[in-house]
Order: C-alpha cells, then sequence, then structure tokens
C-alpha cells in the first residue's frame, strides 16, 4: 500500500516552486508598468513638446528629421535599459523571469493597438478616434508618431514599433547585464557594451551637427512664399510643392499649411487674404462674390481626379448608372433592391453647400437636375466625416455617400468602404487618365486676373508648369493636366 505523505508531499513542492516565481515576477511587472506609467507621464510633459518644436524649426531639412528620430528612439532605448540593467542587478529572478517583466505591458500595448486598428479602420492620425488610449498609453512617441505621417502611408505600424520599443530595451539592458562577464588576460572586465553605446550615440550627435551646418538653397525663400489656401484634397500637393520650393522639411510643411476648405479659400482669395489657391471649380454663390467685389478670378488647370460614390463593403451593389445616382439624389429611389442590392432604404449622405465636393455633384453630376433636401443628420461637414459616416453607419450598411478619389482611397481610407463603378467604370487613375470615367474633376490653380504677380508668385507659377511641378502634381494623386 502506497505512503499517502507522498501524494501529498510533491504538489505541495511543486506548488511553493510555482509561488515562490509568481509573486516576484508579479511585483516586477508592476514596478515596470509603475515606471513606464511615471516615465511617460514626466517625458511628454517636459521633453516631447521641446523635440516637437525642434523637428518643426527652420533650417530642419528631411534628413536632420530622421537623424534626430533616430537619436530620440536610441535615447528612449537606453533609458528602458538603463532601467533593465538595474533590475537584473538588483533582482535575484532569472533572465527569463526578469524579461517577462514587460510581457504584461507587451500584451496591454498589442491590446490597445487592435482596438485601435479595429475602431478607426486603419486610420492612426484620426484626432480623438480609437488611438486616444494608445496615445496615451506610449505617450513619449507623440512627437515620432505625428512627425512620420507626411513621410509613410504605414502609421499603424510605427504605432505598433512604439509599443515595443521600451520593451525591447529593458529586455536588451537585463540580457547585457546577465551577460557572462567577458574579462581580457589580465583579468580586467572587458566594457564592450559601453563603448558599443557610446561610439553610437557620439556617431548620431556628429551626423545630426553636419545635417544642421549643410547650406540651403531654395528656389523660394520660405519668408517670400506666396499664401496659398485650397481644398482639402489639395492638401498632399500643396505639402509637396511647400517642401520642394521651399526646402523646408515635410514634417514642417505638413504643420505649417493649413487650409480652409474650398468655399472659405474662395473666399479668401476674393477678399485677398489669399494670393493662390488650389480647388475645384466656383459655385455660383463663389461667382456671385466674385463679381460683387470687382474680382475676376482666373482658373488655370494642373490636374485631374474622380468624383466617387462610396459604400459600405459589406453593401453587395458593386456600381451604379450615372442616370440612377441621379434618381436617388433626386429622391426617386429610395430602397437599395431598385439598383439590386437588399430591401433596405438608401441612406443618401450629402455634403454642406458650397463645398467642392457639393458643388461638383450638383453642377457636374445632377446635371441640371435638383438634390432633394436632406436631414440635417445626413449633411456632413467636413470630407472625412463623409467617409466615417459610410463606414461607421449601423449594422445594416445601407448609406451612401460621395468624395474625391485620391481623398478616399489614400489621405482618408477607411477599410470598411468600398468605391462603386460607375457606368460599368471603375474608378481609378488609369480610367481617370483616359477620361473613362464619367466623373473626372479638374483641380485648379486660381488666382485674381488682372494682377501683377509678385517674383516670387511668379516663380511658384512657372514651377507648376514645369516637369518638377508635374512630377509633384502626380505625387500629390492627381493626374497631371499635362501628362
Amino acid at each position: 500500500m502506497s505512503d499517502p505523505k507522498r501524494v501529498i508531499t510533491k504538489p505541495e513542492k511543486d506548488e511553493s516552486v510555482r509561488i515562490a516565481w509568481f509573486w516576484p515576477w508579479l511585483g516586477g511587472t508592476f514596478m515596470f508598468g509603475l515606471f513606464s506609467v511615471m516615465f511617460n507621464v514626466v517625458w511628454s510633459m517636459v521633453v516631447a513638446p521641446q523635440v516637437q518644436l525642434l523637428l518643426r524649426h527652420e533650417g530642419v531639412t528631411d534628413t536632420t528629421v530622421f537623424v534626430i528620430l533616430l537619436l530620440y528612439a536610441w535615447i528612449i532605448g537606453l533609458i528602458f535599459a538603463a532601467y533593465g540593467a538595474l533590475s537584473a542587478r538588483m533582482s535575484s529572478m532569472g533572465k527569463l523571469s526578469l524579461m517577462l517583466t514587460g510581457l504584461l505591458s507587451l500584451l496591454c500595448g498589442l491590446w490597445l493597438w487592435i482596438v485601435g486598428i479595429q475602431g478607426s479602420g486603419g486610420q492612426p492620425a484620426e484626432v480623438g478616434g480609437a488611438w486616444e488610449l494608445f496615445s496615451l498609453y506610449h505617450a513619449w512617441a507623440e512627437p515620432v508618431l505625428e512627425v512620420l505621417g507626411p513621410y509613410t502611408q504605414h502609421g499603424e505600424v510605427w504605432f505598433l514599433l512604439a509599443a515595443l520599443l521600451p520593451i525591447a530595451g529593458m529586455v536588451v539592458g537585463v540580457g547585457v547585464n546577465r551577460y557572462p562577464a567577458l574579462t581580457d588576460k589580465n583579468g580586467k572586465v572587458d566594457y564592450r557594451w559601453q563603448w558599443i553605446v557610446a561610439a553610437i550615440s557620439a556617431a548620431l550627435f556628429i551626423v545630426l551637427t553636419i545635417t544642421l551646418m549643410l547650406p540651403q538653397r531654395p528656389y523660394i525663400a520660405e519668408r517670400d512664399f506666396p499664401v496659398v489656401d485650397g481644398a482639402t484634397a489639395a492638401i498632399p500637393f500643396a505639402q509637396d510643392m511647400l517642401h520642394e520650393l521651399t526646402g523646408m522639411s515635410k514634417a514642417r510643411a505638413a504643420h505649417e499649411l493649413r487650409f480652409n476648405t474650398t468655399h472659405q479659400a474662395y473666399v479668401n482669395l476674393i477678399e485677398k487674404k489669399a494670393d493662390l489657391i488650389l480647388v475645384a471649380g466656383p459655385s455660383d454663390e463663389e461667382l456671385r462674390l466674385a463679381k460683387s467685389r470687382g474680382i475676376q478670378m482666373k482658373l488655370t488647370p494642373i490636374g485631374w481626379d474622380a468624383f466617387i460614390f462610396l459604400v459600405h463593403q459589406d453593401n453587395p451593389v458593386k456600381g451604379l448608372s450615372s442616370e440612377q445616382v441621379r434618381r436617388i439624389y433626386e429622391g426617386a429611389i429610395h430602397n437599395w433592391n431598385d439598383v439590386g442590392g437588399k430591401d433596405q432604404p438608401i441612406i443618401a449622405y450629402q455634403r454642406e453647400e458650397n463645398s467642392g465636393s457639393q458643388t461638383y455633384m450638383q453642377k457636374k453630376v445632377m446635371a441640371g437636375h435638383e438634390m432633394a433636401d436632406p436631414p440635417r443628420e445626413l449633411q456632413i461637414g467636413i470630407m472625412g466625416g463623409m467617409i466615417n459616416a459610410v463606414a461607421d453607419f449601423n449594422k445594416d450598411h445601407n448609406a451612401l455617400g460621395y468624395s474625391f478619389y485620391y481623398f478616399a482611397n489614400v489621405m482618408h481610407n477607411r477599410q470598411e468602404v468600398k468605391f462603386l463603378s460607375i457606368d460599368g467604370v471603375e474608378p481609378n487613375k488609369e480610367h481617370i487618365r483616359s477620361k473613362q470615367y464619367p466623373f473626372t474633376a479638374q483641380l485648379f490653380v486660381v488666382t485674381r486676373e488682372g494682377e501683377k504677380p509678385s517674383p516670387s508668385m511668379q516663380r511658384l507659377l512657372e514651377w507648376l508648369q514645369s516637369e518638377a511641378g508635374t512630377r509633384a502634381i502626380e505625387k500629390g494623386g492627381f493626374v497631371p493636366v499635362n501628362s
């Protein structure tokens, strides 16, 4: 007969081993979380604002921006590596257990990242969206994430890397401290890690100093650059134009350039608060306002875009005819099953009066047909709001909206939204270039007729007609007129 004591003894021993490992790990996890929170609070209040100012400072080029970001990430990594090394010296836990004290923080960061992706349709730059929790979680990274926007279309990846950097730094710090000490033939400790850190830090500071001292010869000096305004969809092109002509970094150009949407841009041009605007054609009200002020506007076409219609990804309808679009917005068609969809009412959103997209809708798409007056809640103030409304409207996914191709495809891309073909033609660059797509829209450079342009204005207008300007127009998302 077996000894009953032996049945109890082994589980008690195993349990004590598990408890002996768990409590120090839990304490280490709490300390790492506390350190991370305190660091984020202090760093975001004291250091991060200064870094943002530096990144937007006059004379800081794109190369300098990248060097500053590398140096910034390096310093953050070193701080958490120092924390990891100090923890390794003070703790009796094994190396792996100590490294895993960052596991809970990593899982929390990954969870917030996934919530952000799902809640914002892959738009990490959306202020006030689902990314707010994530930005609080890694407030130290705010300067990096904000500045990277103009350089990459995959901001969500950089958000994820921001979650990994502090934990990676801590893990490296633990690993280096617990690495077997290397000694030379005289028994002295080998300080190779310290020398590597010092060498990389010195190299980054030297490169930063060199990039700041490099001379700049801009095509147009910043102080002489004309006052430019325009439509939301033209912002990327205008930022590239400002960057190319003045030599300022893309990060600074994105911060300095502010557009007031199409209607206000026309008002500013007419009231001589802007020298040049980048917009679609004017509405009747804008033409009347210009005439009342004795202003004649000169419209020079520089690019083509497509005016597109949007539905939710789960909507079975893949395309509409031009006539169906008109009848929907007249109020003659009310249900999706009349155009090949489900038996659901069509929720047809509209933009506010005098916006660029509403003007195009009224003049080009409706072509003399009257649009039905929408309920107030279906009238959207900003272009991105139209796309969000279609993406987020209730579970029936029966909303319909419109926008411009580049804005919806790149600037404000939502994974839940799809573009409808019109008259059997898909909206894409090839069909815009060939004019096969029925609703192509022009981007105009609008100036005041009869005014002698300043030297800088003349240079800007000449650049727009040059090969470099054509490349910038295409890079900004439009099909150049002279392509």
